[in-house]
C-alpha cells in the first residue's frame, strides 16, 4: 500500500485574510413611560428592562468589544450599566446623536392622560405615505437620520472603518490592523438608521416602522470581503434566546 504524504492547509496570505469588523446593536432594556401618570421623553427602566439588561450583557460576558457606544438618554445608560460591571468594553463613548427620535408634537404628550397619549400615536403611525414624506412626519426624520449618519460615519473613521464612493453598493475600505469589534446601545429608530446604513438599505421616513427590535436583543453585522473592498451582512437579528421565560420578550 502506497501512503499518500498527508496533505497541508495553505496559509491564506495577507492580503486574502477576513479582516472583520462586527457590530453588535441592542435595544435598551423595557421604560417605564409614564412616571407616576405623567408621560416622560427621557423614561429610567422599568424592574423587568434592568432584568432584561442583566441577561442581555451575561449573555455576552466572554466576548470583548473594542469600543461600547451608548445613548446619553437614561434607559440606554441603565442599559448600559451591567456591561460595564461585566467588563465587556475597552473603552466606553457616550453619544447623544444615538439619541431616539423626539420631535416637537411628541414633546408636547408631556402632561397628556394615557388615551390622548394612544391615540396621538396610531394617528401619526397611520398617516397616508404622501403626508408622511410631505409634511408630516418626513422632514423630522430626515433630519434625525442625516444627523446620525453624518456622526457615525465620523466615529467609523476613527476605527478606521470609511464607506468608499460607489454607485452600486455601499462599499467599505477597513482597517486591517485588528479584528475590531463594536457594541452599540441605542433605540429602536436609531437602530433602524444604523442597520439601514450599513446594509445599504433606503431610509424613509417610517424605516423605523419596518424593523421591530426586541428589548435587549442581540442584532448583529459583520463584515465580508469582496472585490474591492468589504459589505456588511446581518449574521443575527433580535437574538433573545438567552430570555429563558416568555415574558421577558418586549417590544
Amino acid at each position: 500500500m502506497i501512503r499518500r504524504p498527508p496533505r497541508s492547509t495553505p496559509k491564506p496570505s495577507s492580503a486574502a485574510s477576513d479582516v472583520y469588523k462586527r457590530q453588535v446593536l441592542i435595544r435598551h432594556g423595557q421604560p417605564n413611560w409614564l412616571h407616576g401618570e405623567e408621560y416622560t421623553m427621557d423614561p429610567s427602566l422599568s424592574n423587568l428592562g434592568v432584568e432584561q439588561a442583566k441577561l442581555s450583557s451575561d449573555a455576552l460576558r466572554k466576548e470583548s468589544f473594542h469600543e461600547v457606544w451608548a445613548s446619553d438618554l437614561k434607559r440606554a445608560q441603565e442599559t448600559l450599566s451591567p456591561f460595564k460591571k461585566n467588563n465587556l468594553g475597552k473603552n466606553y463613548k457616550t453619544l447623544s446623536w444615538l439619541r431616539e427620535m423626539g420631535d416637537e408634537k411628541e414633546k408636547g404628550l408631556i402632561g397628556k392622560s394615557k388615551k390622548e397619549i394612544s391615540d396621538f400615536f396610531e394617528n401619526r403611525n397611520t398617516r397616508p405615505l404622501e403626508e408622511w414624506v410631505s409634511n408630516y412626519h418626513g422632514k423630522y426624520f430626515k433630519e434625525f437620520s442625516t444627523n446620525i449618519l453624518v456622526n457615525l460615519e465620523k466615529e467609523l473613521g476613527l476605527l478606521g472603518v470609511e464607506s468608499q464612493n460607489s454607485q452600486i453598493d455601499k462599499v467599505f475600505t477597513l482597517s486591517e490592523t485588528e479584528k475590531q469589534r463594536l457594541l452599540i446601545i441605542s433605540h429602536a429608530g436609531t437602530m433602524s438608521v444604523l442597520i439601514s446604513y450599513f446594509l445599504n438599505i433606503p431610509l424613509q421616513p417610517w424605516t423605523w416602522r419596518r424593523y421591530l427590535p426586541v428589548h435587549c436583543a442581540h442584532s448583529s453585522l459583520r463584515s465580508a470581503r469582496i472585490e474591492g473592498g468589504y459589505i456588511f451582512r446581518m449574521k443575527k437579528f433580535n437574538d433573545s434566546s438567552f430570555y429563558k421565560k416568555d415574558n421577558l420578550i418586549t417590544y
